[in-house]
């Protein structure tokens, strides 16, 4: 008992002014297309793909109840089942702890799947202690420059586990390369911060996590409307409240500070940071495991010194209401509709729509404000056309024009450090995207692409359009989508990702993209070739601790 808490001590010590969470799958995570391609084969049907990102010990748990009578009949589904049998040995042994029946389950699965517990290197059944690395390597190649372009970037991980029940988690990353908008430090020539740090708790009924982690909303395969995988992960609390069927859950956020330009409406603070929240809650239900719901609210909110708002952080409320009634509430709040389903074998159909703005009156030129609104929707078909292991997929995507963006105040802006919080080419945009992955072997998968986008001039970072001001109410409104002058991107690629053993995998892609009113500039076409050549490594142990 007091070697543990000294090297749990020890791991408060060293992420001190950090916060903690439940270890997750990050999204850029090798394991997330396993997962998604079984989803739609139907092995894993608890799996929620609109409560995004996993969490290890829930696949854990669902790679453990398999229907393995089904996956008898599918060789190349079992390797892949095998694989990730292999990434989540440590998890699989602690659920084992938790409750027998697993336990049992394990016993037929390693007897189905041929392997045995020194294969997955499943440690006793103990409080753990883990530590770990992983990467990725990328070798990037335009045709237009004519150079390759090295990035990297490497992440440590410390962790400590109690029967999936108690986490802690820390997960460092640095990197050599960063966006020309990245907001942090470089030195000698290096970038690092904490991408995860978190505590938490967690039984089938709650999840209580306070840290810094990631959060995605919605079942968007190019990215998600509302909270999407292109934001950075966020400093947060968060509580998830149920079960399977139907499960509530909210929490707040602290956003960068961002600097008040002094041209804005705000200019008697100009120059001045704002501090920056956002407050969230959602509702998503589980019917038979084959449609899913889920309706969420979020508002962001800040100013000079301001600090959480009580009336926001309570769960039970609606937020317009609370911004509409002020009389100092002044807030920018989102509701979406997210759905996820499963009509017959092999099939998927899923969506998100979003409302950021919608005007019901036309009393006044401000009423003449285009809706501000999103929309996505996809179907992915399985072992389509018989093609086993093979998986079509097809997405397309609308962001109205000032979506995500704030007509007075900067801070309200739908960023985080930067980076879009919903969907990750901003506004003003319509995307189709297809393509067709192929499970050559467990270890080897093709994909090709055909991805469109239209997008309108503007940004969420830039300034907000009010052209309708320019019109009476008599006269209307009406602007074409996208609007401005639209640039249009052709991508044709192909993708090769290989997956030899648990530690290394390997990628390769190359795409032609063909451009018509290249950057908004009426007429101006351009053709590019890019390729890209990345290894991800990765490493971690596990080391029993004394029982408690």
């Amino acid at each position: 008992m007091r070697k543990a808490i000294q090297i749990l001590g020890i791991l408060l010590f060293i992420s001190a002014g950090q916060l903690f969470s439940q270890e997750t799958l990050p999204p850029y995570h090798w394991a997330n297309s396993y997962l998604e391609y079984l989803k739609v084969r139907g092995y894993l049907p608890e799996l929620s793909l609109i409560n995004r990102p996993f969490q290890r010990p829930e696949v854990a748990r669902l790679l453990l109840k398999i229907d393995w009578d089904r996956l008898a009949a599918n060789p190349k589904d079992q390797r892949l089942v095998k694989t990730l049998y292999r990434e989540f040995a440590g998890e699989i042994a602690r659920e084992k702890q938790t409750d027998g029946e697993l336990g049992a389950l394990l016993q037929k699965a390693l007897k189905f799947l041929h392997i045995d517990l020194n294969d997955l290197g499943i440690q006793p059944e103990q409080p753990s202690f883990k530590i770990g690395s992983f990467g990725e390597g990328m070798l990037d190649y335009s045709d237009e420059t004519g150079n390759s372009l090295g990035r990297f970037h490497a992440h440590s991980q410390v962790g400590f586990y109690y029967k999936n029940k108690i986490t802690f988690y820390n997960n460092f990353r640095i990197f050599n390369r960063a966006d020309s908008d990245y907001i942090g430090k470089k030195f000698r020539g290096m970038f690092g911060f904490t991408e995860q740090g978190f505590l938490s708790y967690n039984n089938p009924w709650l999840q209580a996590k306070i840290g810094r982690d990631f959060l995605q909303i919605g079942p968007g395969r190019t990215g998600q409307l509302l909270i999407s995988d292109n934001s950075r992960p966020f400093d947060m609390y968060y509580i998830r409240i149920g079960k399977r069927v139907i499960q509530f859950s909210f929490w707040g956020m602290s956003l960068d500070r961002r600097r008040i330009p002094s041209t804005s409406a705000d200019s008697a603070f100009g120059g001045q940071y704002a501090s920056r929240y956002l407050n969230g809650h959602r509702i998503s239900v589980n019917i038979k495991n084959k449609y899913s719901f889920g309706v969420s609210e979020v508002v962001v909110y800040g100013s000079v010194n301001r600090n959480f708002e009580l009336a926001f952080i309570n769960p039970f409320t609606f937020y317009h209401n609370i911004t509409t009634n002020g009389p100092d509430n002044e807030s920018n709040s989102f509701v979406s509709l997210d759905w996820d389903l499963y009509p017959i074998k092999d099939w998927e159909i899923y969506g998100e729509f979003l409302i950021d703005d919608f005007q019901v009156d036309k009393k006044t030129p401000g009423d003449l404000e285009p809706n501000e609104l999103g929309f996505l929707g996809g179907v992915e078909w399985s072992n389509p056309l018989g093609l086993k292991g093979g998986l079509f997929s097809v997405e397309y995507v609308q962001v109205r024009n000032r979506t995500y963006n704030a007509p007075v105040h900067d801070w309200e802006k739908f960023l985080h450090r930067n980076k879009v919080i919903g969907y990750a080419l901003g506004n003003n945009l319509e995307r189709l995207r297809f393509s067709l992955a192929h499970w050559v072997h467990s270890d080897l998968r093709v994909t090709l692409i055909g991805d469109l986008v239209r997008q309108g001039e503007g940004s969420v970072k830039g300034i907000f359009n009010t052209d309708f001001l320019n019109f009476t109410v008599e006269q209307g409104y009406n602007e074409p989508f996208p609007f401005g002058v639209v640039q249009r991107r052709w991508l044709f690629g192909a993708k090769l990702f290989y997956n030899p053993n648990q530690w290394v995998n390997i990628s390769a892609e190359i795409n032609t993209n063909s451009f018509n009113n290249y950057r908004h500039l009426e007429g101006f076409s351009h053709n590019r070739v890019t390729a890209r050549l990345s290894a991800w490594v990765q490493w971690d142990k596990i080391v029993k601790l004394a029982r408690f």
